[in-house]
């Protein structure tokens, strides 16, 4: 009787680790008061880091997680995002996944991604999912923080997915080829969840009876509508960039949009973006824009190192990152209708606002 209640006592033990999806403290919450700006730093310069942004009066908390944690987050910060209560930060240069508690600001665990070169990242299903510049997709069990799962994609190297109806679209942007030439990919790898496995390449084909194709593609989001949207960079010579929409309700199509972006994000149905072009002397300037409605208008010539656009689900708030080379960046904080709550700055090359109410939580989707 003793051997048999020692084991039932086993059995129910494994089973509440089992099923635990992040066993650490679980009072480690945020209220809504704080989102959290990735300041990405300079290529080489080992000076990644977070900062903790007061959204109620655009206070902020610079190199929050270095006071943390008595070190930096490494070297060039590529993506952020909040998902089942934490923090994840991928770290293009030092080849790391941080795991960080978004109380404290405490690392609860680096993952060591060896050479893969971690770039953008999802969370799905109690999993978190990175593409890689070793061409692969790596998903990350968020209980163990380990890695359960590597899926190897056939296109270029991958940039942002996408989750919709079970599977991930990955952009798969370029390369160098063998004589050290960059040369441009034009297709999506369409990766099956449960096999974790691509199922092939869709190629964005803008114009079957042109034969055109948009070149490079990296950045992908959804509206509410299950809609997908690419910016695709184009060669920066003789194909010029082209942003697609992209459905796959009957099958994949694509769409040329009538305004081309450089970066985007949602509420709701309603697409914020920006443009970036150059002068002759490497000038930028920025475009905004609400759908195809220009915003912004009073600020073009303030945010032209724009950076960064994310959107607060809760009002709607339209938050900017400027980044002008070598200097510390500027978030600014708009209303929906274009009005400047405030502007604050951040570290070096701010690219992205995290909300803990949306960002990477695709879980139902």
């Amino acid at each position: 009787m003793k051997r048999t209640f020692l084991f039932l006592a086993a059995c129910a033990l494994l089973l509440t680790v089992g099923c635990e999806k992040d066993p650490t403290n679980n009072n480690s919450t945020n209220d809504g008061t704080y989102a959290y700006v990735l300041n990405e730093g300079a290529w080489g310069g080992n000076d990644a880091g977070i900062s903790r942004l007061n959204i109620k009066d655009g206070t902020i908390e610079v190199d929050w997680f270095a006071k943390a944690n008595g070190r930096g987050l490494g070297d060039l910060a590529q993506d952020l995002i909040y998902y089942g209560s934490r923090l994840y930060a991928s770290v293009n240069g030092s080849n790391t996944i941080e795991v960080i508690d978004p109380v404290t600001g405490k690392s609860l665990k680096q993952i060591d991604m060896g050479n893969r070169g971690p770039r953008y990242l999802l969370g799905y299903g109690g999993k978190i999912y990175v593409t890689c510049y070793d061409k692969t997709v790596v998903r990350i069990d968020t209980a163990t923080r380990a890695i359960d799962g590597v899926c190897h994609l056939s296109g270029m190297q991958p940039e942002q997915m996408c989750m919709l109806g079970g599977s991930l679209y990955v952009c798969n942007s370029w390369e160098y080829d063998a004589n050290g030439n960059a040369v441009y990919d034009s297709t999506l790898s369409w990766v099956d969840i449960a096999s974790f496995s691509e199922m092939m390449k869709l190629d964005i084909l803008t114009d079957a009876a042109t034969q055109t194709y948009a070149l490079n593609p990296g950045r992908i989001k959804r509206n509410s509508d299950g809609e997908m949207f690419i910016a695709c960079a184009g060669d920066y010579d003789k194909k010029p960039a082209q942003t697609v929409k992209f459905t796959m309700s009957s099958g994949p199509k694509f769409t040329p949009c009538p305004i081309t972006v450089t970066n985007f994000d949602f509420n709701g149905n309603d697409m914020y973006s920006y443009a970036t072009s150059y002068d002759d002397n490497w000038n930028p300037t920025a475009t905004f824009y609400c759908n195809e409605t220009p915003i912004l208008t009073n600020y073009s010539s303030v945010l032209n190192n724009a950076y960064g656009i994310n959107i607060n689900p809760e009002n709607g708030d339209i938050y900017v990152c400027n980044s002008p080379y070598g200097v510390n960046g500027d978030v600014y904080c708009f209303t929906k209708d274009g009005t400047e709550r405030w502007h604050v700055e951040a570290g070096i090359f701010a690219s992205k606002v995290v909300f803990v109410n949306n960002d990477g939580n695709w879980d139902g989707n």
